[in-house]
């Protein structure tokens, strides 16, 4: 007895297989076409604890002088691109946030940004009488 196949299958498979190869070739995705980030279009990855939005991106093949970061009272925007790299970003946070209390490290395509929320929006422990 002779099994049938799906001729889709194959089809699915071989696209898939190119666009697999296309995301993994560096140098192969065109200038101007943004890279997807894991959240989609937001940044990275990022969480806050202790009062403070941490925030940690990838950003293979970009050097630190490509990135230009900006931070105000509510949005981190993120701009970076080489060759045919181009990661361009902005986040708004519900957070009143500090940008005199911003700090970010790039280490290996790592980008690693802390950014203090405001004292205002912190909220203060009140005694009960």
């Amino acid at each position: 007895m002779s099994r049938r196949t799906n001729p889709l299958d194959d089809s699915l498979t071989e696209l898939m297989d190119a666009w697999m190869d296309m995301m993994t070739t560096v140098g192969s995705i065109p200038k101007g076409v943004k890279m997807p980030l894991s959240n989609g279009n937001s940044l990275g990855d990022w969480e806050e604890r202790d009062g403070v939005i941490a925030i940690t991106v990838d950003m293979p093949g970009i050097e630190k002088e490509d990135i230009e970061l900006n931070v105000d009272k509510n949005t981190v925007k993120v701009e970076a691109t080489r060759d045919t790299r181009d990661y361009s970003f902005k986040k708004t946070f519900t957070q009143d946030l500090n940008p005199d209390k911003a700090t970010a490290e790039f280490n290996n395509g790592v980008l690693d940004i802390k950014i203090d929320i405001a004292e205002a929006y912190k909220g203060k422990q009140i005694d009960i009488q």
